[in-house]
């Protein structure tokens, strides 16, 4: 019983899939040598047999209209000869009465009485030509049911002393059957041979060309199922290598984009326990400690606001990446003054959580741009936040935005701690921050500047920063005027 069972599960395996490339591809193959064997068979066995008899006709005529042109010549009965033996020809000729003045053999040529045509036959022969007055005609037939076809050329050659000539020239087709015949069985052998081959062929160039397909679908298999460390193989042909290349490409967005997710989530659930924790504990304090300490208690509640206002800025910074990052092709573009979009927001910062802010705004030249306004309303709402939170306490801010040739450019420059030089390159980053040395204990999710490069990547705006550690920071970005 056991072993049934292996058996019928061997049989499951061996089951051909239909649909695969490989069952279709091999059935593509052999299909397209059967129409080739096929078509082979058709022209060999068909249109053999025609070309051969036709080719045998101009043969005959060819030869008929030689001796018709030849005759009363002196070399008349020498070309009569010579076409008997070198073109295997039955050839005669005769004269109105049917004798046959020519023999076709050496034989007859030593021979005094002259043979003779009946009068039917003289007459279905050349009676014809008279009729329908010809020169010559040739015909095709056979003189008994089962006997061998024959190829009849009849002509008129002319008159001698008197006398009409005419010449016949008889030619079997047997040898035309008998190549047919012998081509055919050849032709079976071939066509097995080839059938065979052919097959084995179809099955060999199949396998061969649906196995980088195969390996790849594994491959994805693989990596649907977890595995991200797997490699799509390149292959032989230039389309594998361009899909292998493109695959692979997929596979690293899609392990950064888990990677990134995996940062999210620890980044997330770590911002949101501190505040959560800290809020708690304050409010612990409240019920068993403060009691009627005013003081002390206004200090409890005021700490408890500022985590609740951190957790308000990581949902906010959360909902606008979420939005940026759903949004990538949707971009409204229109045309606006971007001194005047600056001048807003930074009037949303005159006294920031209760701190004085200092702006200085310069602007110079025609600073229009066509762009998404409220989005880059965003990028210059988080430039300016991200200068804020890293300013000293003078709390100045220069805003300067001015026309070059390359376009309007967008600074926004503070006096903070600044970033040093192995910072830079990773502060566009998801959740970095530059140092935790800030002037207020509130600086922000480590959002801000990566949703500020998403934007700005998604209008194609060159942005960046200089900066010296300890003198402050100026971070830019170029619009197009168009």
């Amino acid at each position: 019983m056991i072993q049934e069972n292996e058996n019928i599960k061997e049989i499951k395996k061996i089951k051909i899939d239909k649909n695969s490339i490989l069952f279709k591809l091999w059935t593509y193959f052999s299909l397209f040598s059967i129409i080739i064997l096929i078509t082979l068979w058709l022209l060999q066995t068909v249109l053999f047999s025609y070309v051969y008899e036709t080719l045998k006709i101009h043969e005959v005529t060819k030869v008929g209209n030689t001796l018709r042109n030849e005759y009363n010549s002196d070399n008349f009965q020498d070309t009569l000869i010579n076409f008997t033996n070198s073109k295997g020809l039955t050839i005669s000729v005769l004269d109105e009465d049917g004798a046959i003045v020519y023999p076709v053999t050496w034989f007859q040529l030593i021979e005094s009485s002259k043979s003779y045509m009946s009068r039917n036959t003289f007459d279905r022969f050349f009676g014809t030509l008279e009729r329908e007055n010809l020169k010559y005609k040739v015909t095709t037939m056979r003189f008994e049911k089962d006997s061998e076809p024959r190829i009849i050329y009849s002509g008129y050659l002319g008159e001698n002393g008197g006398k009409k000539y005419y010449v016949i020239i008889d030619t079997v087709l047997k040898p035309v059957d008998v190549t047919v015949d012998v081509t055919k069985r050849i032709l079976l052998m071939v066509t097995i041979l080839s059938l065979f081959s052919g097959m084995f062929l179809a099955y060999f160039l199949s396998r061969r060309l649906s196995q980088p397909l195969v390996r790849m679908s594994n491959t994805a298999k693989a990596l649907a199922d977890g595995d991200y460390n797997v490699y799509f193989k390149k292959g032989e042909y230039t389309e594998i290598d361009n899909l292998s290349k493109t695959l692979n490409y997929a596979k690293d967005e899609l392990t950064k984009t888990i990677e990134v997710r995996k940062d999210l989530i620890a980044n997330v659930s770590h911002d949101l326990k501190t505040p959560l924790t800290v809020i708690k504990s304050y409010g612990e304090m409240i019920r068993d400690i403060s009691g009627n300490n005013e003081k002390m208690r206004n200090e409890h509640l005021n700490t408890i606001i500022s985590e609740a206002d951190n957790l308000t800025n990581l949902v906010n910074d959360l909902l606008d990446l979420s939005k940026v990052e759903s949004e990538l092709e949707d971009i409204k573009k229109q045309d606006f003054d971007l001194a005047e979009v600056v001048e807003k927001v930074a009037g949303r910062f005159k006294y920031f959580k209760g701190f004085p802010i200092n702006f200085q705004i310069f602007t110079h030249g025609n600073t229009k741009i066509v762009a998404d306004k409220k989005k880059i309303e965003q990028v210059i709402y988080n430039f300016i936040n991200n200068a804020i939170n890293y300013s000293k306490d003078d709390k100045e801010i220069i805003l300067k935005i001015i026309e070059s040739d390359k376009g309007v450019e967008f600074h926004c420059i503070d006096h903070g701690i600044g970033i040093s030089e192995k910072d830079i390159k990773d502060i566009w980053d998801r959740f970095y921050r530059v140092s935790n040395n800030h002037t207020r204990p509130s600086v922000g999710t480590g959002l801000g500047l990566y949703i500020v490069k998403t934007i700005l990547n998604m209008h194609k705006f060159p942005y960046g920063v200089n900066s010296k550690l300890g003198q402050g920071s100026d971070f830019y970005f170029v619009g197009n005027r168009n």
